[in-house]
């Protein structure tokens, strides 16, 4: 029985899978621990027959499933999820790689059978050969901790400050947990990470931080959240109102309204203004009236929101919450979303 199942959710990879591939075989931990499961999304490259020869060479190992219909990375996962065996997941986006400790570094806290979820950092990393951090790079110089969720107050605190973060990579996570929980992703659309991630921060009990950097995520600019003018970018806000349901269903939004509210300010109106800034040639007004709607139906009082209000906010932020809420008209849009362009986010 292997100790961790590995989900890796693959697409027109075949410049990188064998990178990601290698990281794992390579783990400390041993791979005859892992349980690799490749899930193939219909790609038209060769990243399947990749795959195929590193399943020949690790058939114990190495699982190959090909999806029939393309359903994006979170259906991939998904179909990852029913073939894992093992005890504990791990999600691991097939054009990324990690350290080689990092499967046994987060083992090893799971196994003392206290947390739902142990997490690690990451690094941002452009390198297209399998790159390494050297001990000190490693460090975050922080101290490690764990988090427990033991009354209402410390949900909200969950919620809010998001130590978890909301990537489904970095973690290692008890399957009953998400089986329990029905933490499982959406399927077809992109930003696929949002509701799972929030949903994550709505169940757990206990979590441990590892303050190191041991996922290298790889910053590659043909990737689907790097494409410009891409029909997909409307995604985001189709997973805010599925999230809005979530949050509704489970209810959240009654006992916990400030901190959701909290979170779609930053989640999905500061995040889908960043998105029309930097990921269009010209920013499409149709969609920031789009956004003006689902935040006007959805929370209209956003900027009387409690911690928007009592923190300390980025004055850019504050403009740009205002300036959702005003009726711009599309020069006034393009020359809004010109200067959160040039200033950033």
């Amino acid at each position: 029985m292997p100790s961790i199942s590995v989900i890796l959710p693959c697409y027109n990879v075949s410049r990188w899978i064998d990178r990601c591939l290698q990281s794992l075989a390579d783990q400390t931990i041993g791979v005859e621990n892992l349980e690799l499961i490749c899930v193939d999304d219909c790609s038209t490259d060769d990243t399947a027959e990749k795959i195929a020869a590193w399943e020949q060479k690790y058939p114990e190992q190495i699982l190959l499933i090909k999806s029939d219909t393309n359903r994006r990375i979170g259906g991939a996962r998904n179909i990852g999820m029913q073939y894992a065996t093992a005890e504990w997941i791990a999600y691991i986006d097939s054009d990324d790689w990690v350290e080689p400790m990092y499967m046994e570094k987060l083992y090893q806290k799971a196994t003392t059978g206290k947390y739902d979820v142990i997490c690690c950092w990451n690094v941002r990393d452009t390198a297209t050969d399998l790159h390494l951090l050297s001990p000190e790079e490693l460090l975050t110089g922080k101290a490690d901790r764990e988090i427990f969720v033991c009354s209402d107050e410390d949900r909200k605190q969950m919620i809010h400050a998001q130590p978890m973060k909301l990537s489904a990579w970095t973690k290692l996570i008890r399957r009953a947990f998400l089986e329990e929980n029905e933490i499982g992703f959406v399927e077809g659309l992109a930003y696929e990470d949002i509701i799972w991630g929030e949903l994550m921060h709505l169940c757990v009990n206990s979590t441990y931080i590892l303050e190191e950097r041991l996922y290298h995520y790889f910053v590659n600019t043909e990737s689907t959240v790097m494409s410009k003018s891409a029909d997909y970018q409307p995604d985001m806000l189709t997973v805010q109102s599925l999230l809005y349901r979530e949050w509704d269903r489970r209810g959240a939004l009654a006992k916990y309204h400030d901190e959701v509210e909290f979170e779609f300010i930053y989640s999905c109106l500061l995040a889908f203004v960043k998105l029309l800034a930097l990921r269009f040639e010209t920013p499409p007004y149709s969609l920031f009236r789009l956004l003006q709607i689902f935040a006007q139906e959805h929370f209209p009082d956003y900027l009387n929101n409690y911690y928007f209000v009592k923190e300390d906010t980025p004055e850019l932020h504050r403009q740009i919450a205002q300036a959702v809420s005003l009726p711009l008209t599309k020069k006034q849009f393009l020359e809004f979303a010109e200067n959160v362009k040039t200033i950033g986010l």
